[in-house]
């Protein structure tokens, strides 16, 4: 009767550990990240992180593994057309790419695998990338005030959006210094849009023209997509010609007490 009772008991400590929910191993997954918008011919670095899957948990060490290539309907300049194989433990991949020659929209397309001995899994994942001509946006700031104004930060908008930046070190009483911002234009319709440049002299965040600040605005016209690169040098030199105006008045003033 005692051997009965003990093993039912061992049965009973079997069946409980058997019920005891183990760790579900990780689906593989992979994640690209990079620039979602670039010129046309551009170069830029793009990474691709793999995890999860049967490599993670391979006794004597797995393998991650991945074939990338661009995708879309025109791919022409683009670099790789064809799917190119890498490999290793770590499950992260840095990728050169190459973007079209014309503007449009590609996907960089990424096929990833875990492995193991024994097994083996897979995912895909896709990313969007908006190629287009860059627009240069330029200003001319003259500081016709008699004190030096310094760290003025400049700031570009395209129809009530902000496109770009930047902070000019020091502009001497009398001086002027051309700036300028370039930027991709993704989604912006062919037609006549808005420019505006704003400086904040006195760094509170906010525009005052009645105290010397800047806000300027202008307007360019955005014509049909390019077909070949040759295009970008007379489309590029026609909006910097439009864009290059004159900021009056700038003046550093700031009230005492």
């Amino acid at each position: 009767m005692k051997r009965l009772v003990l093993a039912l008991a061992v049965l009973a400590v079997l069946a409980s550990a058997l019920s005891v929910p183990t760790a579900r191993a990780q689906p593989v997954a992979a994640v690209i990240s990079g620039p979602t918008a670039v010129a046309p011919s551009s170069v830029h670095e793009y990474t691709v992180t793999v995890s999860g899957g049967p490599a993670v948990h391979a006794p004597n060490g797995g393998t991650f593994s991945i074939e990338y290539v661009v995708q879309g309907d025109n791919t022409v300049g683009a670099d790789p057309v064809v799917p190119r194989p890498l490999a290793n433990a770590q499950g992260k991949f840095f990728l050169n790419i190459t973007a079209p020659s014309a503007e449009g929209v590609v996907q960089l397309y990424v096929k990833a695998k875990s492995s193991n001995i024994t097994a083996n899994e897979t995912t895909e994942t896709r990313l969007s990338i908006y190629v287009a001509l860059p627009v240069e946006l330029r200003a001319t700031l003259r500081n016709l005030g008699a004190a030096t104004a310094t760290n003025v930060t400049v700031l570009f908008y395209v129809d009530d959006k902000l496109v770009g930046n930047t902070t000019v070190a020091r502009i001497e009483a009398g001086a002027s210094l051309d700036v300028n911002v370039t930027y991709i234009p993704v989604g912006l319709a062919d037609g006549q849009h808005t420019v505006k440049v704003t400086a904040d002299l006195d760094h509170d965040g906010k525009i005052e023209p009645e105290r010397g600040e800047l806000l300027q605005s202008d307007f360019f016209y955005k014509s049909e997509h390019s077909i070949v690169p040759a295009i970008l040098g007379s489309i590029t030199v026609f909006i910097l010609v439009i864009l290059v105006f004159v900021l009056l008045a700038i003046r550093r003033q700031r009230r005492q007490g």
